[in-house]
């Protein structure tokens, strides 16, 4: 039998996901950091003296390579996390 706990927190999780998806509020455009800092910095008459070595030729692949670098960084601490709560629990069982 299912704890009330487990199921009171499954339910809550499902309304969570399910929220957006039923009540889908219309999308509003509005200006983000990303959109305005660029172009102030650029008004004040700013030169770059840095460019990229490489600038992906569309944005399907610089948000493939965001993602490939979020998942090796979540893989890494995820390893990391992991050798420290194995290195606890043998110091756990041996002391």
């Amino acid at each position: 039998m299912v704890e009330r706990r487990t199921t009171i927190m499954l339910l809550i999780i499902i309304t969570l996901i399910a929220y957006p998806l039923i009540f889908e509020s219309k999308a509003v455009s509005v200006p983000s950091s990303d959109d305005q800092g660029p172009a102030w910095i650029l008004s004040t008459g700013y030169v770059p003296w840095v460019h990229p070595i490489w600038t992906p030729p569309n944005s399907d692949i610089e948000a493939g390579l965001f993602a490939l670098q979020a998942a090796l960084g979540a893989g890494l601490m995820g390893y990391v996390f992991g050798i420290w709560h194995a290195q606890a629990r043998m110091r756990k069982k041996v002391g």
